[in-house]
């Protein structure tokens, strides 16, 4: 393997952008419908917008960084962004601004899904599991703040300067990157075809392994994605609470998640990346099922609701970095396709479950921990025949 190894300043760095991005405007869509005279189903196309194009650009980046090199097109993917921040700050009209949307999740899905295939070119099996486990522990703090922050920028200075914020964070971003990463793809400069150069997807999809822990990571984080989709309903419209006390009991989830997380950095290199795996699948799905039981029962309250999720989100923390070193090393020579494919297929699945669960919850609310509850099943099943032992 390649000797020269990012710092984790680096890493954490072209790993928040994409947070960063999709968190920090969600306050100021109400002032942007406002601002542009349009609907606010038309403003909420920033997010929907913003989410394909992260999808798309990591099925493609990700061949391309296996045959021209991870730094190129993470200080291309960084420029974009800072492009398209740029271009939101200028914006005078609702398509202008999309279109930066567009901009900033193409550079944002760059640079997130090369985070984890850097770290696979430099590191084996079970420590790029620690790695991404340790990353995302620090990147996890960004969804939890940039509202915060967003909201606040927006009240006081507008929301354009929400965008020049992320311009300027892109701008530092891009400094580190140039000064700082070093290249670590394997067969840079190994000639290949254009079409070539996307082989790889039919390689991954005949690989067992890289299926099993793909098709985990994706329900595992589908399940997720319902979970933030529709507790807020659940919260607000069926247990008549406010959006306030959504808020308060979600930073249950967050530091659940930072746990797991923090434990998988600890324990991987002693127990192997797939049985920490299967260890967090175990326990989100036994968080589930008891959350999907009060939620049958008179006594589904916020806190009865988040307090199980809080201990599936401990599992989440075990499970995704470890399904996410599983797959990019199922082909290390692969891991930039490895990683592009797997994050559009999870990014995907997460985008299905949030339009299904919206229309299944108005009508029975508990169908969010049906849902969940399924979704753990089918990645247990998936995990199953998954070596425990397997180190690199």
């Amino acid at each position: 393997m390649n000797k020269a190894r990012p710092t984790l300043t680096v890493l954490v760095a072209i790993s928040t952008l994409q947070p960063i991005a999709l968190n920090m405007l969600a306050p100021a869509t109400p002032a942007l419908a406002r601002n542009f005279a349009t609907s606010y189903a038309t403003i909420q196309l920033t997010l929907t917008l913003f989410l394909v194009a992260v999808a798309l650009t990591q099925l493609i980046v990700g061949p391309l960084s296996d045959r021209y090199g991870r730094r190129p097109c993470v200080l291309a993917g960084t420029a974009v962004f800072a492009a398209g921040s740029v271009l939101g700050a200028l914006a005078d009209s609702a398509g202008t601004l999309l279109f930066a949307r567009v901009l900033e999740g193409a550079g944002s899905g760059t640079t997130f899904a090369l985070a984890r295939a850097i770290i696979r070119d430099t590191a084996g099996r079970d420590q790029a599991a620690r790695q991404i486990a340790t990353v995302t522990m620090v990147m996890v703090v960004a969804p939890m703040i940039t509202p915060y922050l967003g909201g606040h920028i927006e009240t006081n200075l507008g929301w354009r300067m929400i965008f020049w914020s992320m311009a300027a964070t892109a701008a530092i971003v891009l400094v580190l990157v140039g000064l700082r990463l070093p290249e670590t793809a394997p067969n840079v400069g190994v000639r290949t075809s254009l079409t070539g150069i996307f082989r790889a997807f039919p390689e991954l999809a005949r690989d067992l392994s890289f299926i099993r822990n793909v098709v985990a990571l994706a329900m595992t984080s589908a399940a997720f994605f319902a979970f933030i989709a529709a507790a807020p309903f659940i919260v607000v419209e069926t247990m008549g609470r406010g959006s306030d006390t959504y808020g308060a009991y979600f930073i249950l989830n967050a530091f659940g998640y930072m746990v797991g997380n923090f434990t998988m950095s600890r324990l991987v290199l002693r127990h192997g990346t797939a049985k920490m795996a299967w260890i967090g699948l175990i326990i989100s799905f036994v968080a589930l099922t008891v959350a999907f039981a009060i939620a049958l029962t008179p006594w589904w309250t916020p806190l009865t609701l988040f307090l199980p999720l809080a201990f599936s989100a401990i599992g989440n923390g075990l499970t995704l970095p470890g399904a996410t070193a599983a797959a990019l090393s199922a082909r290390p020579e692969l891991a930039g396709s490895a990683a592009g494919l797997a994050g559009a297929i999870q990014l995907g699945s997460g985008a299905l479950a949030t339009v299904l669960i919206s229309s299944l919850v108005a009508h029975w609310p508990p169908a969010l921990m049906a849902m969940m509850w399924l979704m753990l099943i089918v990645a247990i099943i998936a995990l199953r025949s998954e070596p425990r032992r397997r180190k690199d």
